[in-house]
């Protein structure tokens, strides 16, 4: 049996268009993919897009992996309540929540969503340059930074 190929104008007919045997979950797996423009340049077939990897090969979580990194390396001048309960945050950087990471510092973005090269806080860090205090961040927590940072730098 021959099957007519997906198409966006059977939708537009006012009617649920499936062709007859198809699950709705491969359907759905179709709309996504080609709504992404994925699809196998050979066969025509939804492809589903390449998944961000980090360090350990699953996607990069902000609050999983990168926030205690943070918690461990810079909280102490950049998101730690100190002794007289304020909030420290040198150069206005809060590094405990992301949307005060997102607003950077005073002296403007310190990270580039998609772009670790052209992000502050990251070359901040290789240099060696942060933290000011303590060890040196290891170069396996500069690649989780780096790998969320290149994933968009998502608030997952």
């Amino acid at each position: 049996m021959t099957r007519k190929p997906f198409s966006p104008s059977r939708l537009s007919r006012g009617r649920r268009a499936r062709p007859s045997g198809a699950p709705w979950s491969v359907l759905v797996f179709a709309a996504v993919a080609l709504t992404l423009g994925g699809a196998d340049s050979r066969s025509g077939a939804p492809v589903a897009p390449p998944a961000e990897e980090g360090a350990a090969g699953d996607t990069v979580s902000f609050v999983n992996d990168v926030l205690p990194i943070f918690q461990n390396r810079c909280a102490q001048c950049h998101g730690a309540v100190g002794e007289d309960g304020e909030v420290r945050t040198e150069v206005s950087l809060n590094l405990l929540e992301y949307e005060r990471i997102m607003m950077g510092s005073e002296f403007g973005p310190v990270v580039e969503a998609g772009s670790a090269e052209n992000s502050f806080l990251l070359e901040m860090i290789v240099e060696g340059n942060m933290p000011e205090e303590g060890d040196p961040v290891p170069e396996d927590e500069i690649e989780v930074i780096r790998a969320w940072i290149e994933a968009g730098a998502p608030n997952n």
